[in-house]
């Protein structure tokens, strides 16, 4: 049997990723730039620049009238998604204010990369030493469609992330920084909600420091945001915007929630119990026993990892929660899922799940992987439960891998 040098088998997933890094940095340069240098209308990320703009002005961001007034006068385009931010969102935006949606929009591109940089880097240190994570990162590099579609759209999922991977490597790691972790996923929660689940994850592990400096961290950015956003308005996202997430209603957002792109769990009960529009009552309540009870079991099941690679792994499962909970899981929602990519391949080198289990793996890695448009096509050639299977691909490869997780931050390590 041929054996591998020691030094070959440590330097070869570096060199992977080496590799990789050097073709995904070229396709962003030849493939996704010069698109993102021809686009006017800017996508997604236009709700969120004329939502600064239109708050700078004493206008009401969370109007879609008013940002598509804005994005006529500018002509870009005729109308804007609806904006259904926190509203600390806009803090972040304030740069955007002296550039036009073109010019914003391009720093934005390039911004998101070194973003994803951060976010990884931070992942990685929660993790720790593991050539399988290096591995699985050179993978994502290479073939992870979801990180394109999120630098195309213009998303703000990847600031986001870097925020709370920051923040959880912070508190969880060995120096214990709570304050400044628990700083960290505060303002992620106040630009997206959803890393507020981690935040009660802190509290049901008894971690009061962390939590109490993330609500702080709310509470004070919610102030500074009141020369942008008087207490009305911001009162008016948390009363009226807000609480239609639950039934699917994103502030008059004009998309099916059955959209073939949607992996939430919301989207996959309104296949079985179909409504016009929205949510059934059956798949409403289908959806919150669903969602409640896979919250409650995850809270009980990571209560207590022991390690690093323990902790990476519990939050890759609540990451994994974070995206079939909500009502819309887009494609580009799938960049929340890069920690628990890595977190499972490293627990699988290391040993905390069965070789087995790389099989399980592999699965939804490809299944996440795999281009929307190709299972598009492939379902509008299939029969009615083949075009289902088809179209929840994504939603049960995100459940594989949030198990995958699961299992793994309740391992103890081999050496303990």
């Amino acid at each position: 049997m041929v054996s591998i040098p020691p030094t070959f088998r440590r330097a070869a997933p570096w060199v992977a990723l080496a590799l990789a890094t050097a073709l995904h940095v070229r396709g962003l340069v030849t493939e996704d730039w010069p698109v993102v240098k021809r686009e006017r209308h800017a996508r997604d990320f236009a709700s969120y620049h004329y939502a600064v703009h239109a708050a700078a002005a004493g206008d009401d961001p969370y109007d879609a009238a008013i940002l598509g007034e804005l994005a006529q006068a500018e002509g870009t385009r005729k109308s804007v998604h609806p904006y259904f931010y926190p509203p600390p969102f806009l803090l972040t935006m304030l740069w955007a204010l002296p550039l036009t949606l073109s010019e914003a929009y391009r720093l934005w591109f390039w911004a998101d990369s070194a973003f994803f940089v951060g976010a990884v880097v931070a992942a990685l240190r929660l993790i720790g030493p593991s050539p399988a994570a290096i591995w699985a990162l050179a993978g994502l590099l290479l073939a992870f469609t979801p990180l394109r579609n999120n630098h195309l759209m213009g998303q703000a999922n990847l600031p986001v992330l870097a925020l709370m991977t920051a923040g959880l490597a912070a508190a969880e790691g060995p120096r214990r920084r709570e304050v400044l972790g628990g700083a960290l996923v505060g303002v992620a929660a106040m630009m997206k909600m959803s890393p507020g689940l981690l935040v009660a994850w802190w509290l049901v592990r008894g971690r009061w420091r962390a939590a109490i400096v993330a609500c702080v961290t709310a509470v004070l950015l919610t102030v500074l945001t009141l020369p942008l956003l008087g207490p009305a308005l911001q009162l008016h996202f948390y009363r009226d915007v807000l609480p239609g997430f639950g039934s699917g209603d994103y502030h008059g957002l004009k998309v099916p929630l059955t959209l073939f792109g949607n992996h939430s769990l919301p989207n996959l009960w309104a296949q079985v119990f179909p409504a016009k529009d929205g949510l059934s009552s059956a798949a409403r309540l289908a959806s919150s026993v669903t969602n409640l009870g896979l919250v409650a079991a995850g809270f009980a099941a990571l209560r207590a990892p022991k390690d690093g690679l323990a902790v990476a792994n519990a939050v890759g499962a609540l990451s994994c929660l974070m995206v079939v909970v909500p009502a819309y899981a887009y494609e580009h929602h799938l960049t929340f899922l890069v920690p628990a990519v890595l977190a499972s391949a490293a627990a699988l080198g290391a040993g905390r799940l069965p070789r087995l289990a790389w099989g399980p793996w592999l699965l939804a890695f490809v299944l996440l992987c795999a281009p929307l448009t190709a299972l598009k096509d492939q379902a509008g050639q299939s029969g009615e439960i083949t075009a289902f299977l088809l179209q929840e691909l994504k939603t049960f490869a995100v459940l594989l891998l949030g198990a995958l997780c699961g299992i793994a931050a309740r391992q103890k390590s081999s050496e303990s």
